[in-house]
């Protein structure tokens, strides 16, 4: 099916640094309601990722000669979402490239009834959390959403960073009174009880089928492009190990098994879930979309 999928130009790294830049939150405001950009100020780099050695082990990010375990907050790959990339690379193979082995840099097609896409390296965020004997220190994340906000169904801006919200309207009439802005579940999980402060965390923010793909299937290592910035705020769900994985043939076979016991877990509430996660369209950017029809405010 390369045939299908027309070439139509190649971004640079200054090109691609520039929308990404752009790209902004889905439901994150700042004090005057306008979207925040998480990648406003960030730095930029190209790393690799290489495969596990053993079943038991991570796929590891490289840099500056060290290795770093990769995390995840999507641990399902889709079988559908494999073949249709495999058909990408094929594409890819014709400008001289493979999916695994891109610079910085990102590729603009047309995939005859699909529609127009650009295909770039993984992105991965460095996140560094506050863990208190290894829960997440979730009144110090709180506090990092300082100047964020959430809108609610009338309109009204609520702040983050003071985790609890008052009067958040769901419709026209109905509220909820007093709303954690947390996942019931965040005080759960543990990272490990003899850790207590800092903890960093490389996490796929994009790209995890383009990883499974090379790491999985390919077994070849890939580049990626690595995010940091001290104004990075909290990612949108709690970072889980790259493997082991959930394989589903598709998005809609999830229906078949109503209790996966393993799966994505937001960090905000049922209410907020989505609002951290990005337009990459706003900056101009066609790589992924939301896999539900969930109401944003």
């Amino acid at each position: 099916m390369a045939e299908n999928i027309i070439f139509e130009k190649r971004l640079d790294e200054v090109e691609l640094i520039s929308l990404l830049r752009e790209i902004s939150f889905r439901g994150l405001y700042d004090e005057n309601g306008n979207p925040i950009k998480p990648y406003k100020n960030a730095k930029f780099s190209l790393v690799k990722v290489v495969p596990p050695e053993y079943p038991t082990s991570y796929p590891q990010i490289m840099r500056d000669f060290k290795s770093r375990p990769l995390f995840t907050a999507q641990p399902t790959i889709y079988k559908s979402q494999i073949d249709m990339l495999m058909h990408v690379d094929e594409f890819l193979k014709t400008q001289g490239k493979r999916i695994h082995n891109l610079g910085f840099e990102a590729f603009q097609y047309d995939w005859e009834g699909r529609g127009r896409y650009h295909v770039l390296p993984p992105i991965i965020e460095k996140h560094v959390y506050d863990l208190n004997k290894g829960y997440f220190d979730l009144k110090k994340i709180a506090s990092r959403f300082e100047g964020c906000y959430v809108k609610d169904a009338i309109g009204q801006l609520h702040p983050l960073s003071k985790r609890f919200i008052r009067d958040y309207y769901l419709d026209e009439e109905s509220k909820i009174s007093y709303l954690d802005i947390f996942n019931h579940n965040a005080s759960l999980i543990n990272y490990g009880m003899r850790f207590s402060g800092e903890s960093t965390f490389y996490i796929i923010c994009d790209g995890s089928h383009r990883m499974d793909l090379a790491l999985e299937i390919l077994n070849e290592p890939i580049s990626a492009i690595l995010v940091e910035s001290d104004d990075l705020l909290p990612y949108y769900a709690f970072p889980m190990p790259f493997r082991p994985t959930t394989r589903l043939t598709s998005k809609e076979a999830e229906a078949m098994f109503p209790k996966l016991e393993r799966d994505k877990v937001h960090l905000l509430n049922d209410h907020l879930k989505k609002v951290l996660h990005y337009d990459w369209v706003v900056g101009g950017l066609y790589v992924s979309k939301l896999r539900s029809n969930a109401k944003i405010h």
